[in-house]
């Protein structure tokens, strides 16, 4: 499976304008700003070319204030380059004609060649792991029990520039994600866990479990006992009321039907 991007010039022209200016900060303090940039042509096999105007602080080079150069050639080559976690697009700057002409005297052309190493060092920067971004897997409905999932892949990809346009192109696999089955529920905590149901015959206890048993009878036994002590006592004072002599009174209610 192959997918194409594809960035026309008037795309490219565009994003480089919307980058514009572009500050890139070097070693020791120093910084690039690219700014300006106009003429952009696409060169086959290259990349993109523009005229920009650069300006350069550098201290380690001596140069204390920013040095501006009004007239250069940038070229921004984009390449795929292997890596640990998978192939990147990188974008590697380069600058060449740069017109020294109009700068001071002290500064060195060597200059040009240093920016150049920097920059050369700073593509790791402007990299895009296309691979990490263009996987994905892809969630099915509940309904597909069979499966879970489409995993898209990204695999490797290529680069192509033309007059006219650059070409990324990416290779993808396809595969299906087996349906998944989750782990046992555990009960929360704070919470009894569900028995399991009544199979008829005894399991084996638990020591919490069977002390738990044991004071719930010794509870039972206690308020069975209780209640056996009461009814005792009542009978008792019932049979005492029965058997205690007439008084005056009880003799008088007997005469009178009272």
């Amino acid at each position: 499976m192959w997918v194409e991007a594809l960035l026309a010039k008037d795309d490219l022209n565009r994003a480089i304008t919307d980058f514009c200016p572009l500050k890139i900060n070097l070693e020791k303090g120093g910084n690039l700003v690219i700014s300006d940039p106009c003429n952009l042509e696409l060169i086959a096999g290259v990349g993109l070319r523009m005229s920009v105007t650069v300006e350069v602080h550098w201290p380690i080079l001596g140069i204390q204030i920013p040095v501006s150069v009004r007239s250069a050639t940038l070229d921004v080559r984009p390449q795929i380059l292997a890596k640990q976690e998978g192939e990147v697009l990188t974008f590697k700057l380069h600058l060449d004609d740069v017109d020294l002409s109009m700068v001071p005297e002290f500064v060195d052309r060597g200059i040009v060649d240093l920016v150049n190493a920097e920059l050369e060092a700073k593509h790791v920067e402007l990299s895009w792991s296309f691979m990490k971004t263009l996987s994905h897997v892809f969630a099915l409905p509940d309904a597909l029990a069979s499966a879970s999932g489409i995993h898209l892949r990204a695999m490797w990809g290529r680069v192509k520039i033309t007059d006219e346009a650059i070409v990324l192109a990416v290779s993808f696999r396809a595969t299906v994600e087996p349906p998944v089955v989750g782990p046992e529920l555990s009960a929360p905590a704070g919470l009894l866990a569900i028995r399991p149901p009544h199979t008829g015959r005894p399991g084996p206890l638990e020591p919490e479990t069977i002390l738990s048993s044991r004071r719930r009878r010794a509870t039972g036994v206690a308020l069975v006992g209780g209640a056996i002590v009461l009814a005792g006592l009542g009978l008792s004072a019932l049979a005492l009321a029965c058997r205690r002599p007439q008084t005056f009174f009880d003799r008088w209610r007997g005469l009178f039907g009272t």
